[in-house]
Parts: C-alpha cells; sequence; structure tokens
C-alpha cells in the first residue's frame, strides 16, 4: 500500500470512534465539534490546497444571500465552473492539488449545489405564503431559515462524509443535530453487521495487489507481452481497484453509523399502513392513494355533492351568503 493508501485509511478509522463521541452530544458540539474535526483532516491531508474549498464555499454562499430565487442553477453553475478549473490547475501552471483535495472537492460541489437547492425550495415556499396571505407553518422538508455563513462552513467541513461520503443534504444535517433521544438510536449492533465484510476485501485486495502489482504496467518488460496476457493482467488489477474502495466505502459508512447521522427523525414520515390501537377502527386514510380517489369520484357521481346543495340554498336565500334557507 501507497502512503496515500494508508493516509485514507487511518482518517476512515478515526472517524468511527469519534462518531461514538460526537453522538450523544448536544447541537452546538456536534456542529461545531464535527466542523473543527473535519477542517482539522482536511488541513492535515490537503495542506495549503485547502484554500480551494473555502473559496467554494465563501462563492457559493454569496450567490445564495444575493440571488435566494435562483440560487440553484448560479450555485451549479459556479460549482462545476471551479471544478473545471481546479482539474486544469496543472495546464495552468499551478500547483497540482493532492488526491485528498480532489475527493473533498467532489463531495463539496455535491454539498453545496444541494444545499443552494434547499435554499431556493424554501424561498419558494416563503413567496407563496406571503402571496397567498397566510402562513401555513412549517413545512416538512423545508430548512428552518437560510444558513448563515459559519452554518455553512459547518455543513461543509463536517467531518462525516468529508472524502467518501456517503452524502447527507442541509436537513439531515440538520436533523442530526437536534436529535432528541441520540442515545436511543442503535449503532455498535449496525457497525458490526455492516463491517463484517472488510476485512475479507482487504485481504482480496492485498493478495491482488502482491500478485498484480499495479506497479508493472509502467515497466517496458509489460508490453512485450502478447496482448493476450495483458489484457489478462487488467482484470486482477481492477479486481484490486474495486476491493480497495470496497472497504474506503464501508468504513465510511460505519462512521456515519457510530455517529448516528442520517437516521430518521422521530418526526419524520408514519409508515404506512398505520395500526390502530385495539378496538379501533382504521383511519379514513388507510387506504391507497387510487383506492381513496376511486371512493371519491364515486362519491361525487353518485349522490349529490354538499357544495351544489350549499350554492342552491345560497342563490334562494340571495344574500351571498350559505346561511341554511330552506332548513
Amino acid at each position: 500500500m501507497s502512503p496515500e493508501e494508508w493516509t485514507y485509511l487511518v482518517v476512515l478509522l478515526i472517524s468511527i470512534p469519534i462518531g461514538f463521541l460526537f453522538k450523544k452530544a448536544g447541537p452546538g458540539l456536534k456542529r461545531w465539534g464535527a466542523a473543527a474535526v473535519g477542517l482539522g483532516l482536511t488541513l492535515f491531508t490537503c495542506g495549503p490546497h485547502t484554500l480551494h474549498s473555502l473559496v467554494t464555499i465563501l462563492g457559493t454562499w454569496a450567490l445564495i444571500q444575493a440571488q435566494p430565487c435562483s440560487c440553484h442553477a448560479l450555485a451549479l453553475a459556479w460549482t462545476f465552473s471551479y471544478l473545471l478549473f481546479f482539474r486544469a490547475l496543472s495546464l495552468l501552471g499551478l500547483p497540482t492539488p493532492t488526491p485528498f483535495t480532489n475527493a473533498v472537492q467532489l463531495l463539496l460541489t455535491l454539498k453545496l449545489v444541494s444545499l443552494a437547492s434547499e435554499v431556493q425550495d424554501l424561498h419558494l415556499a416563503q413567496r407563496k405564503e406571503m402571496a397567498s396571505g397566510f402562513s401555513k407553518g412549517p413545512s416538512l422538508g423545508l430548512l428552518p431559515d437560510v444558513p448563515s455563513l459559519m452554518e455553512t462552513l459547518s455543513y461543509s467541513y463536517c467531518y462525516v462524509g468529508i472524502m467518501t461520503g456517503p452524502f447527507f443534504r442541509y436537513r439531515t444535517y440538520l436533523d442530526w443535530l437536534e436529535q432528541p433521544f441520540p442515545g436511543a438510536v442503535p449503532s455498535l449492533r449496525p457497525l458490526l453487521r455492516r463491517a463484517w465484510p472488510a476485512p475479507l476485501f482487504g485481504l482480496l485486495f492485498l493478495l491482488s495487489s502482491h500478485l498484480f502489482p499495479l506497479e508493472a504496467v509502467r515497466e517496458d518488460a509489460f508490453y512485450a507481452r502478447p496482448l493476450p496476457a495483458r489484457l489478462f493482467y487488467m482484470v486482477p488489477v481492477f479486481f484490486a481497484f474495486r476491493m480497495r474502495f470496497y472497504v474506503a466505502w464501508i468504513a465510511a459508512e460505519c462512521g456515519c453509523i457510530a455517529a448516528a447521522a442520517a437516521w430518521p427523525p422521530a418526526s419524520g414520515p408514519t409508515p404506512w399502513p398505520p395500526k390502530p390501537g385495539p378496538g379501533a377502527a382504521p383511519p379514513s386514510n388507510a387506504h391507497p392513494p387510487a383506492v381513496r380517489r376511486r371512493r371519491l369520484r364515486w362519491s361525487t357521481t353518485m349522490r349529490p355533492s354538499a357544495t351544489s346543495t350549499a350554492t342552491a340554498r345560497t342563490s334562494a336565500c340571495g344574500c351571498g351568503m350559505a346561511c341554511g334557507t330552506g332548513t
């Protein structure tokens, strides 16, 4: 294994015990502690190239503040334009960033574009409320408010999935910060169930990379072999790559499980169908939407509707109000 691979593995393994520490912490410690750990890991692995991620965050936040109604498209154009510039640094004669910087930049692009989309949805919902003239209260899935600069930085540098994922939206990040009973969320047993294939994948990676090293394809003697032999050599090489990715993804998911991140909130949607209590009748919405639509269509075509009755009474009265004339 190369030094970069060892560093990558150590960073992923460190996130697992840290996750157990942050799991039961309060919202403030979770937010700023996780951001401090993520920023520290970024500085350790990326060095001065951390400036690329900071510039991307500041540019996206400025677009969100300036044009919240169209910030999604603007953030998409900004982040991918900077990503194109980031990939062309070597062609422009600028210092080439480390592979860790590349991983951070890719995940950060997903985060910031998603954040801009959530802010735009919030802004459009607020405009609809102002146009209707009354407030419907907080809608499920929307942000409570537009995040500030510090909140955007804390979300962007959260150590959970900062290099490998899993990617999660800002709304999911807020649910993690505000978990009412984080100690009740299971972590150890789900982590062990998810982690058990990792040693096998790691052993297969070490075995295949030892028998078929990647460095051999850079030697002139490799190209002196027949074409079928060279094509066959690619199979174990790609197999080793796949095993390495599997180990990294499992370790990243275990860090997420340890911190109880991306766990469904207590106020999330109720599973269908709801279970009534003993002796209680099933609720009226316990049928699939298609069945409810057919029943509603039958009721409106087979019997007079209350709306038409009220309209007839209003016309008979002539006062413009459904005052119940004729009852």
